[in-house]
């Protein structure tokens, strides 16, 4: 039988049926009445949470192309310490080695297709293995995409404790990709629109990524759209849908309340959830 706890807020709820998580988010900007302790108006800041000891996190986190899976990375990594690992970094590192997975790699992606999952997979499984992934947890960013892929992760004993979606309107997935420039110098991303350059030199040299055409998004989003139900399938009961157009800190609220509250019930009821 299916227990669940309602966690001060009609919009969240968190089930644990099979030893299993579900939460959900819905309705409008939902409003804690407790608000998390790593926001703190006006400033915007994160603190570090104290690490128990318990099992360290494993999280995924899902999202299409310019849906804010970067940002709220970074904010969860600042406050929990877990491991990021982009599937897409890894990939592009590939790619720019020159190495025969990075080729077949870039010839998927300029086409706006998932690459196989036997040239991903291992790169993955070898990232989750290292000594500061088991532990200190991890962070899954943008990866399974694929049924066979998650597949896969099972198969090599690789399962999340949350599934985090990040789900944004795809006009304005277009638009955030496609004015999207890389500062070479720098690293810096901006956005023509919403972060511009600071200087005219600086604009005169900033670079488009090959695949950030609206072409190349269209061809992205769908075939994202196309598979992402599958993956879905598959952690149906510990995903919790976040919506990716609200302003950062309200996306951050939402997911440090779930993670929150989910290392509350591991310290407070170890036998229901950890067994």
């Amino acid at each position: 039988m299916a227990s669940c706890v309602n966690f001060m807020s009609p919009h969240v709820t968190l089930c644990s049926p099979r030893a299993s998580l579900s939460l959900s988010f819905s309705g409008e900007p939902t409003k804690f009445l407790r608000r998390s302790p790593s926001i703190i108006a006006p400033r915007f800041q994160v603190v570090a949470a104290e690490k128990a000891e318990q099992p360290p996190l494993k999280i995924m986190i899902s999202g299409a192309p310019a849906s804010g899976k970067g940002t709220q990375c970074e904010l969860i990594t600042q406050k929990y310490g877990l491991v990021h690992i982009s599937a897409g970094d890894l990939l592009r590192a590939e790619i720019v080695s020159g190495s025969e997975n990075g080729r077949l790699a870039k010839e998927y992606m300029e086409k706006g297709q998932l690459v196989p999952a036997e040239i991903v997979v291992m790169m993955v499984k070898d990232r989750l293995s290292q000594t500061d992934s088991q532990q200190n947890g991890w962070l899954l960013d943008g990866y399974p995409r694929s049924s066979s892929q998650a597949t896969a992760l099972k198969g090599f004993g690789f399962e999340p404790d949350l599934f985090i979606v990040l789900e944004v309107p795809e006009d304005i997935l277009v638009e955030r990709v496609v004015g999207r420039r890389l500062d070479p110098v720098t690293g810096k991303i901006y956005h023509l629109k919403y972060s511009p350059p600071e200087t005219e030199e600086i604009a005169a040299r900033l670079t488009q990524r090959f695949d950030d055409t609206e072409e190349k998004v269209k061809l992205r989003l769908k075939t994202h759209n196309q598979n992402v139900s599958d993956v879905l399938s598959m952690y149906d009961d510990i995903t919790i849908k976040i919506k990716g157009n609200r302003p950062k800190e309200e996306v951050f609220t939402q997911i440090d309340t779930a993670l929150s509250e989910m290392l509350q019930q591991r310290n407070t009821a170890p036998s229901s959830l950890l067994s």
